[in-house]
């Protein structure tokens, strides 16, 4: 068996073995059931934006460019060198840009008198976009900052999380992604790699919260690759840019993946009952997650 593939669940590439009876005691909860219900508390930790008034309440919450949709529609390349136009802001007056292309961080403040979105970016630049119509799932902006009179049209699904460590786009569950200023021990570059697996364990539960259809990894940075089913290590030669600028260097990128590699090729127990292959990926992860 190919080390660098060592994890897969050997019936999801079967349709019918979705479809398989299961057999279970009286008065247990099936594993349909029980997804359902897993699904459910994820749900739960939405708040429902509709109906809010306030504008700066509304803001918060991830919203995404409508014209960039395209880019991330069958597309899980995790180097993303289409343009996938995005905020995320936070109630804690935190924000992250373009997640799925060149990251960025920093602070958002909302002028209710001028209508106006600032970004300050802690290298001291700044964006200044103002608000031309707001509701719980559709925000229209023009980036006065440059001086432009495009309207730009940024749709969301109108929810954010109560509690914003969940939420995958929180600023808190991205700092993997910023390179160190100096090499780092073998420790830190494990945590920076748990964290890593942490982002992506909320990113399925996200998924699975939002109840979306489809679900894309395009432009994140990774050494894995995922399947319905199956998680397995990215070849050496086909690692992305921007998995490597997560550290120091390249030699410390590799180091990473080798510790990622010991993790990935353990065996784990992949769930055998009538769930999606979203949950079922996500019961590994967090198994993999433990053992870093």
């Amino acid at each position: 068996m190919n080390k660098l593939g060592l994890i897969f669940f050997a019936g999801a590439f079967f349709l019918a073995a979705c479809n398989e009876k299961e057999n279970k005691a009286p008065g247990e909860m099936s594993a349909a059931d029980s997804a359902k219900q897993a699904n459910l508390i994820y749900t739960k930790q939405l708040v429902d934006l509709e109906d809010k008034k306030s504008i700066a309440e509304l803001l918060c919450q991830g919203w995404e460019l409508e014209d960039d949709l395209d880019a991330i529609t069958n597309n899980n390349s995790s180097m993303g060198m289409q343009p996938f136009r995005s905020f995320y802001f936070s109630v804690d007056a935190t924000f992250i840009k373009n997640p799925r292309n060149a990251i960025e961080f920093g602070r958002w403040a909302y002028n209710d008198a001028a209508k106006t979105i600032t970004l300050q970016y802690p290298q001291g630049g700044k964006d200044l976009y103002k608000i031309a119509a707001l509701s719980a799932k559709e925000l229209i902006v023009i980036n006065s900052g440059i001086g432009s009179v495009t309207k730009l049209k940024f749709i969301s699904k109108g929810k954010r999380y109560r509690d914003k460590t969940q939420d995958p786009y929180h600023t808190a569950n991205n700092k993997w992604r910023v390179a160190p200023k100096k090499p780092e021990s073998d420790s830190s570059i494990r945590m920076r790699l748990k964290d890593c697996l942490h982002f992506y364990i909320l990113f399925y539960r996200d998924h699975l919260a939002r109840e979306d259809k489809t679900i894309s990894f395009y432009g994140f940075p990774t050494c894995i690759k995922w399947y319905a089913g199956g998680i397995f290590m990215v070849k050496e030669k086909h690692l992305e840019e921007n998995w490597t600028g997560c550290f120091y260097n390249k030699d410390q990128a590799m180091k990473a993946y080798r510790i990622m590699e010991t993790v990935v090729t353990q065996k784990y127990l992949w769930s055998k009952g009538n769930m999606s292959w979203v949950k079922k990926n996500l019961l590994v992860l967090e198994q993999m997650h433990d053992r870093l």
